[in-house]
């Protein structure tokens, strides 16, 4: 008798595991598929625990402000100025990269130093950067495209010794800064105008799509 109730067990667990591979093979995309959003919930859960300022940036009164919506609000108040800025920065890396145009770390540092000594020092430099909210990093990404526009629009500029004359005559106090100050000022009044009609020039020669 225990021989014949030992024997239907057997069978029972036996259909049990048959029926169950089966139940797998039929079902197998799904349970798959199960398997890979379980997965996914758990690392965004543990995402959001690990990283939490990603999607929170601030608590009032416990309430939580996002980070898409202050996404939305920077973007509704910056966003067209800022995605203009990096398109034109976008364009004029492409534009030194096909003139083979470089500009070293070097001579980043040398146009921040003097750039530190025109404001009055370290200090004045430190306390100007944090009044606008910038890093030294991003000065120094600016500078660089500034440098690299410089190289491409003033390689063919030159300033004559008349136009140094009359730049004096025009400003008198001028003549205390040198001959090669005023040259450089005077090169870079006419990269300055000569910017905007290139850069529009490269606006309309290259496919820009926007989203915002």
């Amino acid at each position: 008798m225990a021989r014949k109730k030992e024997q239907k067990s057997k069978f029972q667990l036996s259909k049990l595991v048959s029926s169950l591979q089966e139940s797998w093979k039929a079902k197998r995309p799904r349970y798959i598929l199960g398997i890979g959003v379980l997965v996914v919930v758990l690392l965004l859960a543990g995402l959001v625990v690990a990283k939490k300022n990603w999607f929170v940036v601030a608590f009032v009164n416990n309430r939580p402000i996002t980070s898409l919506e202050l996404y939305q609000k920077l973007n509704q108040s910056y966003g067209k100025e800022v995605l203009d800025s990096l398109i034109e920065e976008k364009l004029i890396n492409e534009e030194a990269r096909k003139q083979k145009a470089a500009v070293s770390p070097e001579d980043v540092d040398k146009r921040l130093s003097d750039i530190e000594k025109q404001l009055g020092g370290k200090e004045a430099f430190d306390l100007a950067l944090k009044s606008r909210g910038l890093s030294l990093s991003q000065v120094k990404d600016q500078l660089k495209t500034q440098l690299l526009v410089e190289k491409m629009l003033g390689k063919d500029i030159q300033v004559s010794d008349k136009e140094v004359e009359d730049f004096i005559k025009n400003n008198p106090t001028a003549k205390d800064l040198g001959k090669d100050k005023i040259k450089e000022q005077i090169r870079s009044q006419k990269i300055s105008e000569k910017f905007q009609t290139w850069l529009e020039d490269l606006k309309k020669k290259a496919k820009i799509v926007k989203f915002i």
